[in-house]
């Protein structure tokens, strides 16, 4: 198994965000991808941010000149024209921030759309083991919180380093070309400040890295307390179960502490630096002033120029904490995007038969989840002839759903072969596939809307009559007529407003609308009680008109009528044989059927 497709746990997964070696450059190049096809709007927006730079440098003249020849000669025309010019640029540095910013949040909201998007569509595209192996609560984190965090590398303060760099430069230039000595002294404090950023960087990532764990972890309980909360309330388990949330939010409260610690000495340790720039500029500058080698002008212009100068390295080291925290979200959206689909598709598809013809083959198959430590199947070999019915019956874990999950490949075999009409099932498109299977479980997934939403997921293009027709075969129109909206009443979360009779038969509307060629029953009847088992199995005869039918037996007095029986033993086919033939022979079947009749 190559390194992309490797399963990590949370714990591999905090250890390998807390070591990684992803760079800024990385990150942004990652981000500024989706950017960058809009670029015309980001080559405006750097003209307007230079523009802006521009604007800034001209409002310290403006100043020096009120001072050193208004105020100096009294002249009142010259003080005029220097306000009225002051006001005029400090609108139009307005205007043109306003512009700025606004582009650069369509940019950023645009660019994380499509990051969210993209990253959204790429988890579906996943294997089913992913889903096996991932938290629900720490997927949730890394498609809201990490990359919302990410938007932040796209705000308009950060591409403001655009223009903030050209400041620099060019204020530095300046301020060498006003006082050469000044400007050195100032430049004095700009490795402090470099070294001060490289030794808090490392500290704060490290902090924001165990908050962002943190808090998948209480997302993580979060989604499992909501989704058993029925499981909680039967055992009475809120107190534990609220103890484990404590200790999580305590968890995350340290963490969060911690990286506020960092941040709390890194921002005035970086504000007492510039300021000792400002006080070598303030002392120097005012003996040059007394000694006649330097205006008042000059000196409050050098001032500003010095604040300008340090604009660009606060602005640098506030946006650091940013990088930081987007590049824990990028280590962990990155780390998603890493894995690769092991369920692939063929370069050259064939058509699925459409209705199969001949039978479904398995050719001493072998299966195992776990690389050898699990063998679900060893050596599988069985025929389910096409428009028949055919019944797996067997104890828990003898490998009767694990040949479902291969038939749809949800999984792949290890080895062996797995055909339809003699073509093997991997020679097909996955969409072709499973548009030909339904599968009905025990297990309803309910979606949150109406009836009609139910009833019509997966399929297109479905009319009223449709959906009506679909509930009647399935034994739940009379229980919809009597509901206030009909089809369009709402179901709740899961189906919380319907009991699991009702589910059922909704899932076998939604499969008899579907109306594949090939109907899977996993244990579809297994949960009900009598009354509700009777009015399912009407529904699932209709369902299984004219199909090729599998059927996963928990209750053998269901499948009576199954054209074949195939008896499964600790991943091996035991027995093949009609219900009578499988009685007589007296083997397992016969111990299980016996077992359930006692």
């Amino acid at each position: 198994m190559n390194n992309a497709n490797k399963r990590l746990s949370p714990s591999e997964i905090k250890t390998q965000l807390a070591q990684s070696d992803t760079t800024i450059l990385e990150m942004i190049q990652f981000v500024f991808g989706s950017v960058l096809k809009r670029r015309g709007l980001v080559i405006l927006n750097v003209a307007l941010l230079t523009l802006m730079a521009i604007l800034n440098f001209m409002v310290p003249q403006f100043t020096k000149n009120v001072i050193d020849h208004a105020l100096m000669t009294s002249n009142k025309t010259i003080l005029y024209q220097n306000i009225v010019w002051l006001i005029s640029t400090t609108i139009i540095l307005g205007i043109v921030s306003f512009a700025s910013t606004y582009m650069m949040q369509m940019l950023s909201q645009r660019a994380i759309t499509d990051l969210r998007i993209d990253t959204y569509n790429f988890i579906l595209k996943q294997d089913f083991a992913f889903f096996q192996d991932t938290k629900t609560g720490d997927l949730m984190v890394r498609l809201t919180s990490d990359i919302s965090n990410l938007q932040m590398l796209i705000s308009a303060n950060t591409f403001g380093i655009i223009g903030n760099i050209f400041t620099f430069i060019s204020v530095l230039g300046f301020l060498f070309y006003q006082n050469w000595l000044l400007a050195l002294l100032v430049s004095l404090t700009f490795p402090i400040l470099f070294i001060t950023i490289r030794f808090f960087r490392g500290h704060i990532r490290e902090s924001f890295s165990n908050v962002r764990y943190a808090q998948s972890k209480i997302n993580n309980q979060l989604q499992s307390t909501l989704t058993e909360i029925e499981l909680i309330k039967s055992y009475t388990t809120e107190q534990s179960e609220t103890q484990k949330f404590e200790t999580l939010a305590n968890e995350s409260n340290d963490y969060s502490l911690s990286a506020t610690k960092w941040q709390a000495i890194f921002q005035p340790l970086v504000t007492f630096i510039n300021t000792i720039g400002t006080a070598i500029v303030l002392l120097l500058g005012s003996l040059f002033v007394m000694n006649g080698k330097m205006s008042v002008g000059d000196l409050v212009a050098y001032l500003a120029y010095v604040a300008m100068l340090q604009d660009p390295i606060r602005s640098f080291s506030m946006l650091m904490n940013v990088f930081q925290t987007a590049q824990v979200s990028y280590d962990r959206i990155k780390n998603i995007l890493s894995y690769q689909p092991t369920i692939l598709e063929v370069a050259h598809p064939l058509e699925f038969p459409n209705p199969l013809q001949k039978n479904i083959n398995f050719e001493d198959v072998v299966f195992d989840y776990d690389t050898g430590t699990n063998i679900a199947l060893k050596g599988v070999s069985l025929t389910i002839p096409a428009g028949k019915t055919t019944a797996l019956v067997g104890r828990s874990g003898s490998g009767k759903s694990t040949i479902i999950k291969l038939l749809t490949r949800m999984y792949d075999r290890t080895s062996g072969l797995i055909t339809f009409d003699n073509q093997d099932v991997q020679s097909f498109r996955l969409t072709d596939l499973r548009h030909n299977i339904s599968v009905v479980s025990q297990d309803v997934t309910i979606v949150d809307g109406t009836i009609a939403d139910n009833i019509s997921y997966g399929s297109e293009n479905v009319t009223t009559t449709d959906l009506w027709q679909a509930a009647e075969r399935a034994d739940i129109a009379e229980f919809i007529r009597q509901l206030p909206d009909k089809l369009n009443t709402a179901v709740g979360e899961r189906g919380v407003k319907l009991s699991g009779g009702q589910k059922q038969r909704l899932s076998i509307a939604r499969a008899l609308l579907k109306d594949a060629p090939i109907v899977i029953l996993d244990e579809a009847t297994a949960a009900l009680d009598n009354e509700s088992e009777k009015a399912i199995q009407r529904a699932l005869d209709n369902l299984m008109v004219a199909k090729t039918a599998i059927v996963i037996a928990h209750r053998l007095s269901t499948i009576h009528k199954a054209d074949q029986i195939i008896v499964m033993n600790n991943g091996l086919v035991s027995e093949v044989g009609a219900h009578d033939i499988l009685l007589r022979k007296a083997g397992i079947y016969k111990r299980l059927y016996d077992a359930q009749f006692e």
